[in-house]
């Protein structure tokens, strides 16, 4: 069987892979703020107010990312945290939510895991959504060295509380990127001993 289009396509597919969340990245980080900006009008007035103290007993999460566990103390009102994850394609971190009435959820997020920052390297807003649709701009208390506190009101029944930033660590680790590379590397390695990239007219 001639597995030359088969190799091709395959190593093609693999390349794409690694390129294509790069490339999108940026442009669905500025879509998103975008978005955030158009819906600020007519969704923020619906999402109940934020108790700007943060008082009370933080809780944490153990959420894991990029083969790490990283603890992420929150705090929550009117409802529970079900569970937290990140979308490095988008700068996201995702919180999943069980409400129960209007609430708010208090996140202390440490900046390896998530930040938000302009080109000049200075502290800029944080954008979130409710259940995907619904704008909210996250309240905050000053920010720490290493560490910024968010304060998010929801309203009852919400799903799901998406944090997006400007950076946020990966859901894969570097070495799982290395070991893709290293089999593409061999992929191409083995074939050209093989001659399966040789496409002159057979004999």
């Amino acid at each position: 069987m001639d597995y030359k289009i088969y190799t091709l396509m395959a190593i093609l597919l693999g390349s794409v892979a690694l390129v294509v969340p790069i490339g999108t990245t940026y442009a669905q980080t500025d879509a998103a703020t975008s978005n955030a900006t158009d819906a600020a009008t007519t969704d923020e007035a619906e999402v109940p107010a934020i108790n700007a103290t943060g008082g009370g007993e933080l809780t944490t999460f153990d959420l894991t990312a990029g083969g790490q566990t990283y603890p992420i103390e929150y705090m929550i009102t009117g409802g529970s945290v079900e569970n937290m994850t990140t979308h490095s394609e988008n700068q996201t971190l995702g919180v999943t939510i069980n409400s129960m009435s209007n609430g708010t959820l208090t996140l202390r997020l440490p900046r390896e895991v998530i930040d938000s920052k302009t080109d000049e390297g200075e502290d800029a807003d944080f954008v979130a959504f409710i259940d995907n649709a619904e704008y909210v701009e996250p309240g905050e208390i000053e920010p720490a060295e290493d560490t910024r506190t968010l304060l998010i009101g929801f309203p009852a029944g919400a799903e799901s509380i998406d944090v997006i930033g400007t950076s946020v660590i990966p859901e894969f680790s570097t070495i799982a990127v290395v070991v893709l590379a290293i089999a593409i590397v061999g992929i191409i390695i083995a074939t050209a001993r093989h001659n399966i990239f040789n496409f002159g007219p057979r004999m």
